[in-house]
């Protein structure tokens, strides 16, 4: 295969394809996990995913809990039939099935598994677990048009608006950007009109730009050392920012609940939640009861290693099938759940123009794999920029502040600092902060220049970047944290540097990604001008750091850095102006 990838031009354009894509009334839906994979000696002449199976004492090794119908092959056609008349008799409406490759194992028992689904009225659809060459989004096509040749043209798969449906797990996400994955989805979309609904494995808003739906495989993180009474509270905080985000854009909104999770037994130390006896399990369905998302997803069905199955099992039998019974039908009885489009530009029309006079004649300079919102906005506010390569990056005398008044790095953690020779782009983006140039860190990810490579570098700092990484103990004004440490956490904007902000302040974020990577102003290069545009405080009043923030580089350069989930925010708009306002002006 070529080495060659689409060229950010052609991904943005994706992008911007993808943008207009609307569902406006899915169909409400149950959904559980499907795995497949299971073999045994006496179907498939070997052990598959079971090892150490003893029927006397109803264990096995690799296995939380121990089937009902003991340690089966999934090509069993009894098996097969049974696992369908358990999900229509609990109101599920189909499986997700998880797909690891063309004519893999886990692929053989799905012909016979649609045959049955048609047979109970149930759908299928495929969970796209990994990208055959991370990187390259072209390796993805063969797969798809696989998918869809051999498998989505039957009765029994789902489709919506007659696209048929692929739920992408969180690792394939990841190997590639979402403008990749923007541009496979207009790709196949031509080879195969109207093209795929494609469910992503992320709540970010980001995501939600690039496919047709927004889900999470497993809340467990979320769910963690949670006692029951916390633990609808907790499912409607997880989800309710991303169901308003895909509102937002049209896109299908999926609430994923679990009964219990415990990988103990596969993976040390692993993570372990409690059923509660099956109560943990009837507080999420009742948390979706009052977050309305288009789909439910279960996780799952039968992967028995996580022990997050609801298929009947030796130490619970049918309990979790029982309440799926009697939770799903209520679900679909919902009514629609409301969709408002909201505007990405929320600054006046005189802001937007004089924003505009003030770029005429001259342009921006959008780094390799942009993707976060602020490219959006950038759209939307009808800015001049230029897409380039990283070929581009370390042309002789093309990256220069003439050229480019500014350049924005809008990519998640990673990005090369090597074309031509070791460290080549690295020393290009200095040699242009050095000559005046400004830089803008308006990153989908928690900390900018943070993967080079493919490895850990954490580079920010090279480009006079203050950001701080996290701590197991994190202290205020000193560190990052993974979860939020603090109560009462909110930005708070600087009035006088952001001329539109208003007293309100804006909640730190219930739900979704909560790496916090602040700016400092210990991190700042020596002789700099720091000025903070919104800071983090919490309830006892301490300082967190800043979540926007521009830096003057002793040097003439400047650098900006805005935190990604305050692209997120109703505040974005102000402080992006606010960043371009100032890189257009000597």
């Amino acid at each position: 295969m070529q080495s060659a990838t689409p060229s950010q031009r052609e991904r943005i354009q994706a992008l911007q394809a993808r943008a207009k894509i609307r569902y406006n009334a899915p169909p409400k839906l149950t959904l559980a996990f499907y795995y497949g994979w299971y073999g045994n000696p006496e179907a498939s002449g070997r052990w598959l995913h079971w090892e150490g199976v003893d029927p006397e004492r109803k264990q096995i090794a690799t296995s939380t809990h121990y089937p009902t119908l003991g340690a089966y092959d999934s090509n069993d056609p009894k098996v097969i039939e049974q696992h369908c008349q358990w999900a229509r008799g609990a109101g599920i409406d189909g499986f997700i099935y998880s797909w690891w490759g063309i004519d893999r194992y886990e692929e053989k028992p799905l012909p016979r598994l649609l045959d049955a689904a048609q047979k109970h009225r149930l759908s299928v659809c495929i969970y796209y677990e990994a990208v055959p060459q991370p990187g390259d989004p072209r390796s993805v096509l063969p797969e798809l048009r696989h998918i869809l040749q051999r498998f989505g043209r039957h009765p029994a798969y789902l489709r919506v608006e007659g696209h048929p449906v692929v739920f992408v797990y969180v690792r394939a996400m990841e190997q590639l950007s979402l403008a990749q994955w923007a541009w496979v989805w207009e790709t196949i979309a031509k080879e195969f009109p109207p093209g795929v609904c494609a469910i992503g494995d992320s709540l970010g808003r980001s995501a939600a730009r690039a496919f047709d739906g927004i889900h999470t495989y497993n809340p467990v993180l979320a769910l963690q050392d949670k006692p029951l009474e916390a633990i609808q509270a907790t499912i409607e905080a997880h989800y309710r920012e991303a169901l308003q985000t895909a509102g937002e854009f049209g896109r299908i909104a999926c609430a994923t609940i679990i009964p219990a999770y415990d990988d103990t037994k596969i993976r040390k130390p692993g993570i372990r939640t409690e059923r509660f006896n099956g109560e943990a399990y009837r507080k999420q369905w009742q948390a979706v009861l009052n977050l309305n998302p288009d789909w439910t997803l279960i996780t799952s069905f039968n992967e028995w290693h996580e022990g997050s199955e609801i298929e009947p099992s030796v130490e619970h039998g049918e309990r979790e099938l029982r309440t799926t019974a009697e939770y799903a039908p209520r679900f679909k009885r919902l009514g629609e759940r409301p969709r408002m489009a909201t505007p990405l530009v929320a600054l006046t029309g005189d802001s937007v123009a004089n924003l505009r006079r003030l770029w005429q004649g001259k342009t921006i300079g959008l780094l390799p794999d942009a993707q976060s919102e602020a490219l959006f906005w950038l759209i939307d506010m009808g800015l001049p920029f230029e897409a380039l390569e990283y070929a581009d990056l370390v042309a002789p005398g093309r990256l220069t502040p003439p050229r480019y008044a500014a350049l924005v790095y809008a990519a998640g953690e990673s990005y090369r600092a090597s074309v031509n020779a070791p460290g080549d782009v690295d020393r290009a983006l200095q040699a242009y902060l050095q000559a005046g140039g400004v830089l803008l860190a308006l990153p989908s990810a928690p900390f900018p220049f943070y993967y080079a490579d493919g490895k850990e570098a954490s580079r920010a700092a090279l480009f006079g970047l203050p950001i701080a990484g996290s701590s197991d103990r994190p202290e205020a004004g000193k560190t990052g944290f993974e979860t939020p440490p603090a109560t009462g956490l909110q930005f708070r904007l600087n009035r006088e540097q952001v001329k539109a902000a208003g007293d309100a302040p804006t909640p730190f974020p219930a739900g979704g990604d909560l790496r916090w990577r602040p700016a400092l102003r210990s991190l700042a290069p020596a002789g700099a001008t720091y000025i903070p545009l919104a800071t983090l405080y919490d309830a006892q009043e301490r300082n967190w750091g800043e979540s926007a923030v521009w830096v003057q580089l002793p040097n003439g350069g400047a650098v900006g850095y805005l935190w990604f989930r305050l692209l997120e925010t109703p505040y974005a708009p102000i402080l992006l102006a606010t960043f371009f306002e100032r890189a257009a002006q000597p």
